[in-house]
């Protein structure tokens, strides 16, 4: 599957990003480069609305918190709305595992990250 990304300036230095899809080694890439066209030092808010991102990657979770410090470096914000329950714990376990390291490398951390998002989904239904 794919990642679709729709970007909305709602004002000057005011951004919507919206996901559609996987945010994964594959589509990681393309990602970056939109994201990067965003890290200016007039952006001051970026809302990241997560609403139909089905799987985040560790290399996802990357891009998230490379925007955060360079946004907030510049006295903006970072938001994340309407994170389903999968990609909510991986938030919640990348960020208690903060500076600890427990993969040995980025398959590791992704096997691990989809096997827990699997768990998740399947509890819900």
């Amino acid at each position: 599957m794919s990642l679709i990304m729709k970007i909305e300036n709602k004002m000057p230095g005011y951004y919507v990003v919206k996901f559609i899809g996987r945010l994964d080694g594959t589509t990681c890439a393309d990602c970056d480069e939109k994201i990067n066209s965003l890290l200016i030092p007039a952006t001051k808010d970026i809302l990241f609305d997560m609403t139909n991102l089905d799987f985040i990657s560790s290399m996802g979770l990357r891009i998230v918190i490379r925007t955060r410090q360079f946004v907030e470096g510049n006295s903006g914000r970072v938001l994340l709305i309407n994170m389903q329950p999968q990609i909510e714990k991986v938030f919640k376990i990348a960020n208690m595992l903060q500076g600890m390291t427990i993969f040995a490398s980025i398959k590791e951390a992704d096997d691990y990250f989809e096997a827990m998002q699997k768990k998740v989904l399947d509890s819900l239904r």
